[in-house]
């Protein structure tokens, strides 16, 4: 069986500042709303984060970023090798998982599911950061 063709883009390594600000701005959206008590865009808001910061890697790392109609196909583009990695992409998945009841789905949001998703993206992005540092001197 051939691999998996995963459709990416190729950008500007540097580009990836880009990524993680839209991240940072996506996750301080989704806690103003859960401060303000706005559970579907807070979900979405952290959702959007996490696509965001794996485009940051992906561009900071490999110079692409994912261009698929399936956004969980980000994940096996960032995968690879050590524990860090692992427990980051379960992060990723638990909020790729989300974005369609979030998104399509004839019902609300709990305050419940939109605090586990923003915290996902917190941890997620957490990761994200200590993946994403200029070189040292």
């Amino acid at each position: 069986m051939a691999p998996k063709q995963i459709r990416s883009r190729r950008e500007e390594r540097g580009a990836h500042t880009v990524y993680l600000a839209k991240a940072e701005e996506f996750l301080r959206s989704a806690l103003d709303n859960v401060v303000s008590r706005r559970w579907n865009a807070a979900a979405l808001s952290a959702i959007h984060a996490g696509i965001a910061a794996a485009d940051a890697v992906l561009v900071f790392e490999r110079g692409l970023r994912s261009v698929s109609q399936r956004h969980e196909d980000v994940v096996d583009l960032l995968a690879g090798s050590g524990s860090d990695r692992t427990s980051a992409l379960g992060h990723l998945r638990r909020i790729l998982g989300r974005k369609n009841s979030v998104e399509y789905e004839s019902r609300l949001f709990s305050r419940k599911e939109a605090e586990e998703v923003v915290q996902q993206a917190e941890r997620f992005l957490a990761w994200t950061r200590t993946r994403i540092r200029p070189p040292a001197s």
